[in-house]
């Protein structure tokens, strides 16, 4: 999960050098480590992210100035009836149509609702605002009964109209940094009731219910104020002009202040860089959370937000933290730590076009080299998994090619292969020691000479994704829907993907055929199988490592191990608060 640069983000970049400057000292880093998310994504994922630059440590006094700040513009410190969350990430964007990233999809989980959505304590997709559906024995049709009664937190009804215009609204929007490509598959929606909704699909897809789950099947009011359509499907475009223009004409329409839903929370405050406020909605038609008031506090470095997190001033944090932060916090009074598996996974992007990556076999040599154990146990101190697939080993049908590569001196260019592997600067976590600890196992091999190079996340890195400018870069993938298709269709195949530099004719049929067969069947088993047989052949992506979840809070909380799940969502209303 992850979105280009957005007014929001300039936003949020103001609102952050307000802070340093008013510390009076400072530095281009944010700390030493980096976090994770998507979207899906999850990648993903996202999703999960943005945190710390590894190059410079800030000083003292720019930490303790804006952690002054963060407090005199969030509020109180933790305590109270209010639950206090600490994280690194900065939202680039609040729209459903545009959101492609951990913490902005989180913020909408708690906020909104979609048809289905997953249970509280489980990975199972149930109601949402459809209280049931039925499926045509074909697998293309989908019938929704929809809630009554409920109504959207600006006073509007909800029907069946405005699920019909807010997935229509993210897919005309199609906005080029968002996910409306996991709903392409929707031939039409048709309100065909009050409170029935009937989608129709273009092909069978078993994964159809877990996509609406996403973020991108948000629900929004189709008569209010705050939200606008386009009248007709933004173009896309497969150049890279034809694609700025894309972006510009989607931008039109994304919202980046409000966020209006029938979740059970609204947010009624939010300063970019700073903090956002959640209280609870009364007009919420399911249970009311138990905490009435859940504050967003953003962090500039994973340091500021561990000290807050050890001197009780947050609650509750995900994931931000590296082993070495983890480490000293364990024994720490007031602080508890819960971890699970999970489907973070980080991996190196090829653009496939350019030289020398346009040649397989290099690909290839990349992919065998690089020692992923080294980075587990260097960068991670053993709290990761090497990845040798993308998709992970908690699924099943995960299996291993990459391994049984040989590699050949004698089928490589001449020796030793020159290339500059890129990492964002300010997002995942230590991706300078990654990219670093790869460039030694690459470089000690004799067979590659590499440099690696950097850039800021938001200013630059995430606009050139697709542009060509980066030959091999790093990136992170949090899930958008529990499945092994959501790691392998938003990477391989040529339409539905959201990097653009892989085609295969019989990938893209192998990825049909797999969303058609039986979820669980031995026969969609033994179709993930060819496909990572094929990724293995071509390698335009090459997996690195997989990480689980970690909540780091104050005992206080309660309720943690509901939202602590593989569905890597994280919701606020399942939460509680002890004294």
């Amino acid at each position: 999960m992850r979105a280009p640069l957005k007014t929001l983000r300039m936003l949020a970049l103001i609102a952050v050098l307000a802070l340093i400057a008013a510390a009076c000292s400072g530095s281009d880093d944010t700390g030493g480590d980096d976090d994770t998310d998507t979207a899906g994504t999850e990648a993903a994922d996202d999703a999960a992210d943005a945190d710390a630059d590894e190059d410079a440590e800030p000083t003292d006094d720019a930490d303790e100035a804006t952690d002054d700040d963060a407090a005199d513009d969030g509020g109180d410190a933790a305590g109270g009836d209010v639950l206090v969350f600490g994280t690194t990430e900065i939202p680039s964007t609040i729209d459903p149509a545009d959101v492609y990233e951990k913490l902005a999809s989180d913020i909408l989980f708690n906020t909104t609702n979609r048809l289905v959505e997953f249970q509280p304590g489980s990975d199972e997709i149930g109601p949402g605002l459809a209280t049931e559906w039925d499926i045509s024995d074909d697998g293309l049709t989908y019938t929704f009964t929809l809630r009554e009664g409920v109504t959207f937190q600006d006073g509007s009804e909800f029907t069946a109209e405005d699920v019909v215009w807010s997935i229509n609204r993210a897919l005309d929007i199609n906005h080029p940094d968002g996910a409306s490509f996991l709903l392409g598959g929707i031939d039409t929606i048709e309100a065909t009731g009050d409170y029935e909704v009937t989608i129709t699909l273009t092909e069978a897809n078993s994964t159809f219910l877990s996509r609406l789950n996403y973020t991108v099947g948000t629900i929004l009011p189709s008569d209010g104020d705050v939200y606008t359509a386009p009248d007709a499907p933004v173009e896309a475009s497969d150049d890279d002009e034809g694609n700025e223009n894309q972006r510009q004409a989607a931008e039109e329409f994304i919202v980046t202040d409000a966020i209006v839903g029938t979740g059970p929370y609204e947010m009624t405050d939010y300063q970019p860089g700073v903090s956002m406020t959640l209280e609870s909605y009364d007009g919420y038609w399911g249970d009311a959370p138990a905490i009435d008031t859940v504050r967003i506090q953003f962090f500039e470095s994973t340091e500021q937000m561990r000290n807050a997190l050890a001197a009780g001033e947050i609650d509750l944090a995900f994931n931000d933290l590296s082993p070495a932060e983890v480490a000293g916090l364990e024994g720490e009074e007031g602080v508890e730590i819960q971890s699970v598996e999970g489907g973070r996974t980080s991996y190196i992007v090829i653009d496939v076009t350019q030289p020398p990556f346009d040649d397989p076999a290099v690909r290839q040599a990349i992919a065998a080299t690089i020692d992923r154990q080294r980075i587990v146990d260097e960068v991670f101190e053993g709290q990761a998994q090497p990845l040798y697939s993308m998709i992970p080993g908690t699924f099943e049908v995960a299996a291993d090619y990459i391994s049984d590569i040989e590699v050949d001196e004698g089928s490589l260019p001449e020796t030793p292969i020159e290339f500059e592997l890129w990492y964002p600067a300010d997002r995942y976590t230590n991706q300078a020691q990654v990219a670093e600890t790869i460039q030694r196992s690459l470089n000690e091999s004799g067979l590659f000479n590499i440099t690696t190079n950097t850039a800021e996340w938001a200013t630059e890195y995430s606009n050139q994704l697709n542009t060509g400018a980066y030959g091999a870069y790093l990136l992170g993938w949090y899930p958008d829907y529990l499945d092994p298709d959501d790691y392998i269709e938003p990477f391989y195949d040529s339409e539905d993907t959201f990097i653009g530099f892989y085609a295969s004719e019989e990938m893209d049929q192998l990825i049909t055929d797999e969303q058609q067969a039986e979820p669980g069947s031995e026969e969609r088993a033994a179709i993930f199988d060819e496909i990572q047989q094929l990724a293995a052949e071509d390698m335009p992506f090459i997996p690195l490592y997989s990480e689980g979840q970690e909540a780091y809070y104050n005992p206080r909380v309660t309720g943690v191990e509901e939202t602590l799940t593989a569905a890597q969502q994280t919701w606020f209303y399942v939460l509680g608060l002890d004294g």
